[in-house]
C-alpha cells in the first residue's frame, strides 16, 4: 500500500476474506470473498478488526493488547442475537472499544473525501458512530448476517446504549430479514423514544434508514464446484467410506447452540427407535465446524458428544455407525463434495434465520435430487418447494419429518428453488447503490423530540475509556409453490 494512498470505498470487516472464495470456511466467508473483485474494480480496501498486516489495498490495524476479549465480546453479541444467554466477562468493554477505534482510526486516514465504507461483523458495532465522530463526510453502511434480538433481550445488556449509538452512527443499516429490522426499531422507539417512521430512525437532522438484505445462497458458486471432477470424486469417497446403502443425511453447523444441533440429534434418535432401520439403511453425517468460542458453546460441545456416543451406542454395529461424526473446516470444495455424498440436509435452526445451505445443497444436487428438512422458524422456507418444514422443537414431528426424508412414507419429496437468489456481485452492488443515495437522511418529526441515548434527561453517560453514549446519535408440513 503506498503512503497516502485514498480510498473511496473501505470494507471494515472482522476478519479478512480468502483470496478465493472456494477456500472460504462459512457461507459468510464466500460471501466477502465474492466481493473482492468489487472493491477492487472501485479501488478499495479492507480493514480487519484482527489485526491482518498491511498489504496492497489493506491497512494496517494493530490489534489492542487484550483483543482476545473483544473478539470473545463478539461471540458471545452473536448468541445474544441468536437468543442464548452470555456472560459477559468484566472489562471486556473497554478491549472491544478500542478495536472499534483503532479500526476506525485506519479507515479514517485512508478514505477519500465522502468515501463510502461497509461495515460489516459483530466486533465492529461501535464503529460507525466512532467513525462519523472522526469523519462525519463518509456514508457509513452497518451489515449485520445475524438476527437482531428482540429489544427485552438486548436492552438487558449493561452496555446496551452504547451499542445502539454505535449501531445508529451508520447512515444505512442492513440485517437478515424483517423480524431483526422489526426488532432495532422497537428497541430504537419503544426503549430509547427515538422517532421511528417507515423505517427510519430519526436522529436530530438526520436519518438511519433500516432494511432487511439477506446474503444470498451461492447457488452459482454450488452448481460450478458440483461440476468439478475433484470435487465429485470427493464426494464419492465420502460415501464410500460410510458404507450405506440407503439415505445418508447431512448435517453441518458450528457450536452456536442456536443451530439446534441437540435437537437434531434427539429427533434422528426418536427415529431410529420409532422405524428401527438396519445399520447401513439410513445415516446422518454431522460435521462440526470450528472451535467453540463461547462457555456456552464448549458446553455444547460436551452435550453433542455424549449424545453421539449414546445413539451410536444404542442403535450401530460393530464397524457401521448410524451418526458418523466429524469435527472439520470444510472449505467450499469440500463442502460441496458433502452435499454429493449425501441425499438430504436437516437446515433447522431453532431461532429466525436463513435457509441458504439448503439452496446451496439443492443447487449442488442438481438432477440427483435434495430431500431438504428446514426449520418453520427460519426466513424464507416458502422459497423451498417440496421441503419439509417443521418445529426443531417438536421432537415427534422433527422425527417424522426425517422419516420422510429418508423414504419411509413413501418416495422422499425433492425440494427445489422457488426463485433463482440474486448473484453475490449484483447483491452487493444494488446494497451500495442504496447505501449512496443517503436516502436515510430525513427531517426531524416535529411532534416527537428525540430522546438522548443516556441514563437521564440531562445526564450524559460515558463508558469507561471516555466513549461517550449520550447526546444526539446516538408437525411436518411440505412447504407449497407459489
Amino acid at each position: 500500500m503506498s503512503r497516502g494512498r485514498r480510498y473511496g470505498l473501505v470494507m471494515a470487516v472482522d476478519r479478512l476474506p480468502a483470496a478465493d472464495p472456494d477456500d472460504s470456511r462459512d457461507q459468510l466467508g464466500a460471501a466477502l470473498a465474492a466481493l473482492r473483485p468489487l472493491v477492487a474494480a472501485q479501488s478499495g480496501a479492507w480493514a480487519a478488526a484482527g489485526g491482518e498486516s498491511s498489504g496492497d489495498g489493506v491497512l494496517g490495524v494493530h490489534p489492542p493488547v487484550r483483543a482476545g476479549a473483544a473478539a470473545l465480546g463478539a461471540s458471545l453479541l452473536r448468541s445474544l442475537c441468536h437468543h442464548q444467554p452470555g456472560d459477559f466477562p468484566g472489562g471486556w468493554f473497554d478491549s472491544y472499544l478500542a478495536v472499534n477505534r483503532r479500526v476506525a482510526a485506519a479507515v479514517a486516514a485512508s478514505a477519500s473525501a465522502s468515501a463510502t465504507v461497509w461495515t460489516h461483523g459483530h466486533q465492529l458495532q461501535l464503529l460507525p458512530r466512532v467513525l462519523r465522530r472522526m469523519r462525519p463526510d463518509l456514508t457509513v453502511v452497518m451489515h449485520l448476517h445475524t438476527t437482531f434480538p428482540p429489544a427485552e433481550s438486548f436492552a438487558r445488556l449493561p452496555e446496551h446504549r452504547a451499542l445502539l449509538s454505535g449501531l445508529l452512527g451508520a447512515d444505512v443499516i442492513a440485517l437478515p430479514h424483517q423480524r431483526a429490522v422489526d426488532n432495532l426499531l422497537d428497541l430504537a422507539d419503544r426503549v430509547h423514544g427515538l422517532p421511528v417512521r417507515e423505517g427510519r430512525i430519526t436522529l436530530g437532522h438526520r436519518g438511519v434508514r433500516v432494511v432487511a438484505y439477506p446474503l444470498p445462497a451461492d447457488i452459482a458458486g454450488a452448481r460450478r464446484l458440483a461440476g468439478l471432477a475433484p470435487v465429485r470424486a470427493g464426494g464419492g469417497r465420502i460415501r464410500a467410506a460410510m458404507r450405506v446403502s440407503g439415505t445418508v443425511l447431512l448435517s453441518v453447523a458450528g457450536w452456536d447452540p442456536a443451530d439446534a444441533v441437540e435437537q437434531r440429534l434427539h429427533a434422528f434418535e426418536r427415529f431410529l427407535a420409532t422405524h428401527r432401520p438396519a445399520p447401513g439403511e439410513v445415516a446422518l453425517l454431522h460435521v462440526a465446524c470450528g472451535d467453540p468460542r463461547t462457555p456456552a458453546e464448549d458446553a455444547q460441545r460436551q452435550r453433542v458428544d455424549r449424545l453421539i456416543a449414546k445413539i451410536n451406542g444404542t442403535h450401530a454395529s460393530v464397524g457401521q455407525a448410524v451418526v458418523h461424526y466429524v469435527r472439520a473446516e470444510p472449505d467450499r470444495r469440500d463442502l460441496t463434495a458433502l452435499y454429493l455424498a449425501c441425499d438430504g440436509i436437516l437446515v433447522t435452526p431453532s431461532h429466525h434465520g436463513t435457509v441458504a445451505a439448503a439452496h446451496e445443497f439443492i443447487a449442488a444436487r442438481g438432477e440427483l435430487g435434495a430431500s431438504v428438512v428446514v426449520s418453520e422458524l427460519t426466513s424464507g422456507v416458502a422459497d423451498l418447494p417440496g421441503a419439509l418444514a417443521v418445529n426443531p422443537h417438536d421432537t415427534g414431528a422433527f422425527a417424522d419429518a426425517i422419516a420422510s426424508a429418508a423414504g419411509r412414507h413413501g418416495p422422499a419429496p425433492r425440494a427445489r428453488h422457488a426463485d433463482t437468489p440474486p448473484a453475490l456481485d449484483s447483491w452487493a452492488e444494488h446494497l451500495m447503490t442504496l447505501v449512496r443515495a443517503r436516502g436515510a437522511a430525513v427531517p426531524a418529526t416535529p411532534e416527537r423530540r428525540t430522546r438522548r441515548l443516556s441514563t437521564g434527561a440531562h445526564t450524559r453517560h460515558t463508558r469507561p475509556g471516555g466513549y461517550e453514549v449520550g447526546g444526539p446519535p446516538l408437525a411436518a408440513r411440505r412447504v407449497s409453490g407459489r
